[in-house]
């Protein structure tokens, strides 16, 4: 099967965007797929127009069995126009939930490639929920599915060895944070649960300023994604206390590497995290809970390995990419049977 993938979001030498992308990629293309690759070269808007211009050439000339594009209309838009294939989309997270809430362009242009899709891959139930009941899209042409992990990169490493390279002492507690530096990604839930816990050391990585002089909070800045196991591995717990989500890889690549994590019951989160096994969900802002929970597991050492194990096993046999892959490969077959089914019953 020939697969054209479009993005408007994907790794370069210069940015980390849209790796999960990539790495769904290269999964799929272990499944013996042949894929073409059209991605957005730089994340300035102008870089919008050749990248639609590339779409638009080679969905009249190339040759491919079905399109997949991801983020809704920025990479779905030229395809569901140029509609000579089936045409299957993945809805991230922001192109559903809060894009169509912009403007009525976004909305409209949201609608359209809703309508136009073959099939829709969404990353939780939550944005399958918002396709549907906000966008009017068929539940019955709709699979949740997530964008995997790399359970074989984000491993289990002993946490000694990966303190010892990163300048952590051994005894100390350790929280870790990965994502950007933002109130929408609740760093000043952050902030405060550091300043109520003066004993605990706060990892924090990721683009963004942090404007704060809390003494306990080590920020380390943004980092390429092959050096973020090892920051995993050497924390005792992983927070992400967002006020919105799709589904955020970073948990998955946490519990990946057998690290617990305390995050909040928002968006595509509680598809991934047990809550009391794998993990705890806090309700957004809840400061006092999000502490209460960090120091329930930075207490009980026990606990936090025996989560770990089952997070661990739970990414493994649920959403290791290679799982991914195998379960997108057969929404393929579907739709490209149907599509010919459909054209044979034309003729």
């Amino acid at each position: 099967m020939n697969v054209l993938v479009i993005s408007n979001a994907y790794p370069s030498a210069t940015h980390q965007g849209g790796i999960f992308v990539a790495n769904q990629v290269k999964c799929l293309s272990a499944l013996k797929l042949s894929i073409v690759t059209i991605v957005r070269k730089g994340l300035k808007f102008w870089t919008y127009l050749p990248f639609w211009l590339r779409n638009f050439l080679y969905l009249l000339s190339g040759k491919y069995d079905l399109v997949h594009a991801h983020y809704g209309f920025h990479s779905a838009l030229i395809p569901a126009m140029v509609k000579r294939r089936p045409l299957v989309t993945t809805f991230h997270g922001s192109d559903a939930l809060t894009e169509p809430l912009r403007n009525r362009l976004y909305f409209l242009m949201q609608k359209f490639v809703v309508s136009r899709s073959d099939h829709i891959i969404a990353v939780s139930n939550e944005v399958k929920d918002v396709l549907v009941c906000r966008l009017k899209a068929d539940p019955s042409r709709i699979s949740v599915i997530s964008c995997g992990v790399d359970t074989s990169f984000f491993a289990p490493a002993t946490k000694a060895d990966a303190r010892k390279e990163l300048g952590i002492d051994e005894g100390e507690k350790v929280v870790l944070f990965v994502g950007h530096v933002t109130y929408g990604k609740g760093i000043d839930v952050l902030r405060k649960c550091a300043r109520l816990m003066p004993d605990v050391t706060f990892v924090v990585l990721g683009k963004g300023t942090f404007e704060d002089g809390t003494e306990n909070c080590r920020v380390v800045g943004n980092h390429p994604n092959d050096q973020i196991p090892r920051w995993i591995n050497g924390a005792d717990v992983l927070i992400l206390p967002s006020r919105s989500e799709g589904t955020p890889i970073v948990l998955m690549e946490a519990l990946s590497c057998g690290v617990p994590v305390v995050a909040s019951r928002v968006g595509g989160i509680p598809d991934l995290v047990k809550d009391g096994q794998t993990g705890y969900l806090v309700e957004k802002d809840d400061v006092e809970t999000f502490e209460r929970k960090l120091r329930e597991l930075l207490a009980d050492p026990d606990k936090c390995r025996r989560m770990g194990r089952q997070g661990r096993k739970d990414m493994v046999e649920n959403y290791d990419g290679l799982r991914i892959a195998e379960r997108i490969e057969q929404v393929y077959d579907k739709v490209l049977a149907n599509w010919r089914s459909r054209a044979k019953q034309a003729h």
